[in-house]
């Protein structure tokens, strides 16, 4: 996790292969392995735009040059959400796939995909997030993460809440910038609460624990995982730094340990 990083090149060598809007962007990359192939979901859009689509690509080595691009998943296009921010779970090689996506309109929704996960398949899709208040924060790029044993066996959603990738002399008013909130369930499929008992679909439930300090401004676009070497859970994010920029290409990789010793994950 401490690198060195080096830059090995594009995954999508050619650019996605799914056309949506003029002037399109690339987002979000999620990767997993299932079997022995590895799945890059990666979300098209454009900012303030909700015609965006979901796609993935395929390799048997995560290399350059490796990924073959089959284009969008199928999700169906709604006015209750927008294709972007995959997330793939699955708890070991037999359990379900559970895949989440989404962000402002009613924020957070999960899925089931079959194997292999390339095609939606017309399963049910569920809102598991959502901050209805008025004027509220958006909620996207959740992660989906379980943690524990027994009765400290919990599921959790990280996701990022708040105005991302805005620049000066338009930030965000502060404390309505981005930050990382967190719910959890004793069920993958919830119903989700905050630490607080508030429930986050229907009651605006969410628990920050990382958001802006110091010379960290905006932390977001979150995932989590075990690192095998420190053999401890670790969450990942970008984030900028003010004292160097705003500028989408100057933002940072920041990532911080994890203690669910409490049941909740709280940043060391």
């Amino acid at each position: 996790m401490t690198g060195p990083w080096t830059y090995k090149g594009a995954l999508l060598q050619n650019g996605p292969s799914i056309h949506v809007i003029d002037e399109q962007d690339v987002w979000a990359p999620d990767v997993s392995k299932v079997g022995d192939t590895y799945y890059a979901y990666y979300a098209v859009s454009r900012m303030g735009f909700q015609g965006s689509d979901i796609g993935v690509a395929t390799s048997k080595s995560l290399d350059p040059g490796s990924w073959t691009d089959h284009g969008s998943l199928g999700l169906p296009k709604s006015s209750s959400y927008n294709l972007i921010d995959p997330n793939l779970f699955r708890e070991s090689d037999s359990s379900p796939i559970y895949f989440t996506f989404g962000s402002y309109w009613d924020d957070i929704f999960q899925l089931t995909l079959d194997r292999p996960p390339m095609k939606f398949s017309n399963s049910p899709i569920k809102n598991i997030v959502s901050n209805r208040t008025q004027n509220a924060a958006v909620s996207e790029g959740a992660y989906q993460f379980v943690w524990g044993e027994g009765d400290k066996k919990f599921y959790y959603i990280f996701y990022s809440a708040g105005a991302c990738c805005n620049t000066p002399p338009n930030l965000a008013k502060p404390g309505d910038e981005y930050r990382i909130a967190v719910c959890r369930s004793r069920s993958i499929t919830g119903p989700y609460v905050d630490q607080s008992g508030k429930d986050c679909l229907t009651q605006n439930g969410g628990t920050v624990i990382l958001a802006s300090h110091g010379d960290v401004y905006a932390p977001g676009g979150q995932g989590v995982l075990f690192d095998p070497d420190m053999k401890r859970p670790v969450i990942y994010y970008h984030y900028v730094k003010p004292s160097m920029g705003y500028a989408a290409d100057q933002f940072f990789f920041g990532f911080n340990y994890l203690d669910f010793s409490s049941g909740w994950p709280a940043i060391i």
